[in-house]
């Protein structure tokens, strides 16, 4: 029993810091979108589409088969 009770406290103990800190983002200010933000996420998307092209074709050079003799 005292496992037990032992166990729930440490769960609880272990929800708390989380719910306190989603509340205090929830309650944080909306801030305006500046043109460094709409520049910064255009860069985030062109790098994983940059990086999602290489790794494709990466995969695709896998794929093939081995070459014999050609060269």
């Amino acid at each position: 029993m005292r496992q037990f009770q032992s166990r729930q406290q440490h769960l609880q103990q272990q929800h708390q810091p989380v719910q306190e800190s989603a509340r205090a983002s929830a309650h944080a200010p909306a801030r305006a979108v500046t043109a460094q933000d709409i520049d910064n996420e255009m860069l985030d998307r062109a790098a994983a589409l940059w990086t999602t092209r290489r790794i494709r074709s990466f995969f695709l050079l896998l794929e093939r088969p081995p070459r014999t003799g050609q060269r």
